[in-house]
């Protein structure tokens, strides 16, 4: 079986320990290793691992193991892990392993599981305890997998983290119908039915563990039994101590109480335990006779009785919270309904009185047409500079045509109910880059947070160009923030699809995120992608758009972008995009936001290696493109969010040979 092992490392003294290069260098012989660690590790320290690893690094990050396993397939890509049989997810809290790999691989996999760990907690639900998971191909290319591994996000807590991800994880295998189980069995172990494991580590090591919980040494209230046992089963098992962190010995002793005191309590257990006498203190014989009189007693009792006692109270109390919570629910939808039920009469006579309004508004404009064309005649007729007035005539009934189209715009947001958005959505998005991570605009998004763009009036202009007025478009926006100009390409009857390399609109379903959810994708457009519909793997569009993108791309990227772009498009396809010449500033650490400024030429060469032409380019204009806040309408100018001046940006439509 081929398997690939990421491993989460985590140091605050930026080390990578003895024991964890043992356990990677065993863990080799049985997977493929890529290590990723969550602080800074220096470049020496890396190198540890330069003949056990296919592949180290180290990031400071606050997602702990989750997210280090999460930049490692984000950095390896969706498809390199479909080349391996299973996926082990691991960590360094644990030493080991104590025990050959070998036997433990082939007993799991023969047990036909899609999913297995070392041990599971009970706790709120059964869950398989995340220090060493392996994953099967039927889980690693599922749809939940890859769905749980993108929503990876910063929690507020450690407790959040487990609960969310480690116990989160084990609940969504549960509930996709994948069966999983732990090497050891815990329902045949002597321990309190709630308890933690891990702090059983002599019943565990004796029970079949290759690991030991590190936090059994290093915290002193962790561990449930003798430590001096965990020594000797240790050296059974020939298992280095020396790798094994003790508390250090303190050299001057405080007064009885103060957290010297303590500390210094904490160090001679680690002496005593260091020197292992021969015997145990009489206190500890005394208990352990004790325990061993009273436990063939007890438990019988225990496994009969109190146990299954501490079971059913915990099912019970978690029914109850389930039986007020749905009747909340049930409540607030019983209130929501009433409140929808009872503003309708309103909203029905606002929608025509808004109808009759813009009706009457839209015969008001005509009849302004209508005038301008008169006087256009007469213009023409009596004045000497006709061309000069026409001219000025054909201006304004273009911005009026412009001001038609935003009230269109208003109708059938107003009318959206109307509308069957699935028919012109229903798209997939297949990519192995779902996010660009190391663009400056993810990791500092403040165009994305800020930015709504709409602008029907681009729309209207590609309905002229193609010139079939019944003909229904398609478009792709780049780089579409808030979704706008999708959806407006949409309520004109068209079909829609916007990407964004940032996943900070999709994380809070900003604007029309909620509402378009078949037609907006995050994605790294510099890399392969393919936008596919139905039985059409990749579609082909009539229009591909990006204002504001092409000046925040590498200059290896520009050559990705435009390999997308002759993948989904056909001859006489156009692509339209707005073109920086200046700077847009800098990010904290130095990076330009605009990390490619070069002339239209340099441009022209890229785009005709991929088969596209310039059909026209001027000097930016203000009413050529809207961009900014969503204010761009009919009432005013739009606004943008630095003052170009002419030269500055160019306005380019290519068009597919």
């Amino acid at each position: 079986m081929k398997r690939l092992c990421l491993f989460a490392g985590y140091s605050p003294e930026g080390k990578i320990d003895d024991y964890v290069v043992h356990y990677l260098r065993e863990l080799s012989n049985f997977s493929d290793i890529y290590y990723q660690a969550a602080n800074e590790v220096s470049e020496g320290e890396l190198q540890k691992l330069d003949v056990i690893a296919c592949g180290q690094w180290a990031e400071a990050h606050e997602k702990y193991d989750f997210g280090s396993w999460q930049k490692l397939i984000f950095r390896l890509g969706w498809q390199e892990l479909k080349k391996y049989d299973a996926v082990i997810l691991a960590n360094d809290s644990n030493y080991g392993p104590v025990r050959d790999f070998a036997e433990i691989f082939t007993r799991m996999d023969a047990a036909g599981l899609d999913a297995w760990g070392i041990t599971e907690n009970y706790g709120n639900t059964r869950h398989l305890q995340s220090y060493f998971l392996v994953l099967n191909r039927s889980v690693v290319e599922s749809a939940m997998f890859r769905d749980f591994f993108e929503s990876i996000a910063v929690e507020e807590s450690k407790q959040k983290i487990c609960e969310k991800y480690e116990i989160g994880l084990s609940r969504r295998l549960a509930q996709n119908g994948f069966s999983f189980a732990s090497l050891i069995d815990r329902s045949v172990l002597e321990i309190p039915f709630g308890a933690d494991i891990s702090t059983y580590q002599n019943t565990l090591l004796q029970k079949g563990s290759p690991f030991l919980k590190r936090k059994v040494f290093s915290s002193r209230d962790f561990a449930n039994e003798d430590l001096t046992l965990t020594r000797t089963l240790l050296e059974e098992l020939k298992y280095p101590f020396d790798w094994i962190a003790l508390p250090a010995p303190l050299q001057e002793p405080k007064g009885e109480g103060s957290p010297d005191m303590q500390s210094e309590a904490l160090a001679k257990d680690a002496m005593d335990f260091q020197a292992q006498a021969g015997s145990p203190p009489a206190a500890l014989s005394i208990r352990a006779v004790i325990k061993r009189m009273l436990w063939p007693l007890y438990l019988p009792f225990k496994a009969r009785v109190v146990d299954k006692l501490a079971g059913i109270e915990q099912r019970v109390g978690h029914l109850a919270e389930r039986t007020v919570k749905i009747d909340g629910d049930v409540g607030n939808l019983r209130g929501s309904v009433n409140g929808l039920i009872d503003g309708l009469p309103s909203f029905f006579v606002d929608v025509r009185a808004q109808m009759s309004g813009l009706a009457q508004g839209s015969r008001d404009a005509a009849a302004q047409i209508a005038a301008l064309q008169v006087q256009m005649a007469a213009l023409a007729q009596s004045s000497t500079n006709t061309v000069a007035h026409v001219s000025d005539v054909q201006t304004s009934v273009a911005e009026l045509h412009g001001h038609l189209d935003w009230v269109q715009r208003d109708i059938l947001i107003a009318l959206m109910s109307k509308i069957d958005l699935r028919s012109l959505q229903g798209f997939k998005c297949v990519t192995d880059y779902p996010v660009a991570y190391d663009s400056p605009d993810h990791i500092h998004p403040v165009g994305t947070v800020l930015d709504h763009t709409r602008h029907p009036r681009f729309i209207r202009a590609c309905e002229d160009f193609f010139g079939d007025s019944g003909k229904q478009l398609s478009f792709l926006d780049l780089g579409c923030s808030a979704g706008g100009m999708v959806l407006d390409a949409i309520l004109r009857g068209h079909v829609g699809v916007g990407l964004e390399g940032s996943d900070i609109s999709r994380l809070q379903q900003r604007a029309e995120w909620r509402l378009l959810r078949d037609s907006l994708f995050t994605c790294d457009v510099t890399r392969p992608f393919a936008l596919g519909r139905g039985e059409t793997e990749t579609f082909k569009f009539d229009v591909i758009s990006a204002w504001e993108v092409l000046e925040h791309l590498t200059a290896d990227g520009v050559e990705g972008l435009f390999a997308n772009l002759a993948r989904h498009t056909r001859p006489g396809s156009i692509f339209a995009c707005s073109i920086s010449q200046v700077d847009g500033g800098f990010t904290e650490d130095g990076t330009p936001l605009h990390q490619t400024l070069e002339p239209l030429p340099w441009w022209q060469e890229r785009a005709a290696k991929h088969g596209f032409d310039v059909l026209d380019s001027e000097a930016f204009l203000p009413l050529d493109f809207a961009r900014g806040n969503g204010n761009s309408s009919v009432y005013y100018r739009p606004a943008h969010s630095y003052q170009e001046k002419e030269g500055d940006c160019f306005l380019v439509v290519f068009q597919r040979q």
